[in-house]
């Protein structure tokens, strides 16, 4: 899942009202633009945050991936200050959860500029970029959302708004839930019983496997604990990056690392083939694990190139071809 945010000025609320967001292909002449061509990185389940001058005032999410299209006749029809090509992108969305009280992004121009991170919706100056349709860097979404619960009072919005920031900050910080690290812990302790085998390490190219989310109705991938008792087994329950890293051990007498996906899960669609295999599941330390999701990115590079060439082989086997560049973008 990503999260995106665009820029609507004139016409916010054509948009909002028809359930969508649309852009031009080209700019007024005739090249490309980033606002745009953004646009066609939206896949469905992906959530969107509405700016509409200069405050963030609502939240969708993309019912289906974006699409090319013409220009809708209620824009044509509007009174803008911009004459647009009628080819365009389109993205349907879920109804807009308008807020009651909008987040004026100045307020926060100073948290902005101390947390600025290249490549999310907003300059080192603090501002919004000057483009229409821009990624939202997870550390910016969350905040915002923070600062919007604060401000809004009804319910039903509430609600919604906190089941969003609950899966965003999911897909951020936490692969497994509670309830699958329980099941995760006990089948590595059926495995040191001789109760339960552990599965078996080979290369196959199973399918995505998704589920539908309870709290917004999202697609979200599946994940099988199994899997990931399989990948701790093939470690030994010893950190991947440095077995010799310190661990403590289970009342079972077995080390405890924790299953890291080394691709992320949340990334999964940008894959033919299930990211959810043991291939792509190491075990590390709580240390390292806890670095890969909160440390500073140049803390992270030399897990990850480590980990990275001594599973990319597996990966390639399983029909997952990923560049080094490719898997630190996830992590930057």
């Amino acid at each position: 899942m990503s999260v995106f945010y665009v820029f609507q000025g004139e016409t916010y609320r054509e948009e909002r009202d028809g359930g969508y967001v649309w852009s031009p292909q080209k700019n007024k002449s005739g090249g490309a633009n980033a606002g745009y061509t953004t646009m066609t990185q939206i896949r469905e389940g992906d959530f969107i945050l509405h700016n509409s001058n200069g405050k963030l005032v609502a939240i969708s999410i993309a019912r289906k991936d974006c699409r090319c299209a013409e220009q809708p006749q209620e824009l044509i029809n509007a009174n803008t200050s911009v004459q647009w090509d009628n080819l365009g992108y389109r993205v349907d969305t879920t109804e807009y959860f308008v807020f009651d009280n909008p987040v004026k992004i100045t307020d926060y121009t100073n948290w902005l500029v101390d947390h600025y991170i290249p490549g999310s919706a907003f300059t080192s100056a603090g501002k919004g970029k000057q483009q229409y349709m821009c990624h939202i860097a997870d550390e910016h979404a969350i905040f915002l959302l923070e600062r919007a619960i604060e401000q809004q009072s009804r319910e039903g919005l509430l609600r919604h708004l906190r089941d969003a920031l609950s899966e965003i900050v999911g897909d951020k910080e936490s692969e497994y839930e509670l309830l699958e690290k329980e099941e995760i812990n006990s089948i590595v302790d059926n495995i040191q019983n001789n109760a339960t085998p552990a599965s078996e390490w080979k290369a196959t190219r199973e399918p995505q496997e998704v589920t539908t989310s309870s709290k917004t109705g999202r697609q979200i991938p599946k994940r099988k604990p199994e899997c990931a008792v399989g990948a701790l087994t093939h470690a030994k329950f010893k950190c991947e990056y440095d077995d010799q890293h310190k661990t403590f051990i289970r009342k079972n007498g077995t080390p405890y690392t924790e299953p890291h996906h080394l691709i992320p899960i949340s990334k999964y669609r940008d894959f033919q083939f299930s990211i959810d295999i043991m291939q792509n599941i190491v075990s590390l330390c709580s240390h390292c694990h806890n670095l890969l999701h909160y440390g500073r990115f140049e803390d992270k590079k030399p897990i990850l190139e480590k980990l990275y060439n001594e599973r990319k082989d597996a990966l390639k086997e399983c029909g997952i071809d990923i560049t080094l560049e490719k898997l630190e973008s996830y992590y930057q």
